[in-house]
């Protein structure tokens, strides 16, 4: 992340999975690291627990990286199209038409899903993002017997 639009510096974080409870990770902390010729130090963060929303399918608990999606989903009206093309995609009468996929999927009434995946402000899965408990509850379990 720039610090700023016009700024010839930037953050970047990288996440260290430590399976001896962060003893190794720890070693890097106040290290160097050269970038792109620039000597770069290694400062600790906070860590968290919260889960990770796709840019793909614009669900939670898993990286783009991994979605099964069979195609990418609209983070403002959950269509079958990327964000680039929702003014290309949707009818000139629904394009300020919101639905949040993850409301959708978690068939909350309608009234509770008119905001875009994204949006801060309402979705309750954006407020809950580091909540994995609560994430994990609003999908109920899928039947493993075969018949869904």
């Amino acid at each position: 992340m720039r610090a700023s639009p016009h700024s010839d510096s930037c953050w970047a974080w990288v996440d260290i999975h430590d399976t001896v409870a962060g003893s190794n990770a720890r070693l890097y902390i106040s290290k160097f690291v050269s970038i792109g010729g620039t000597n770069c130090q290694i400062k600790g963060a906070r860590p968290h627990s919260g889960s990770v929303h796709c840019a793909r399918c614009q669900r939670w608990g898993h990286h783009s990286d991994q979605c099964r999606a069979k195609c990418a989903r609209c983070p403002l009206c959950s269509g079958p199209h990327t964000e680039a093309n929702h003014f290309k995609c949707v009818d000139a009468k629904r394009v300020d038409v919101r639905q949040c996929a993850n409301c959708t999927a978690a068939k909350r009434p309608a009234d509770k899903r008119s905001h875009s995946a994204t949006d801060a402000k309402v979705c309750p899965f954006w407020k809950n993002r580091f909540d994995r408990a609560w994430l994990k509850r609003q999908f109920p379990a899928r039947s493993t017997s075969g018949v869904q």
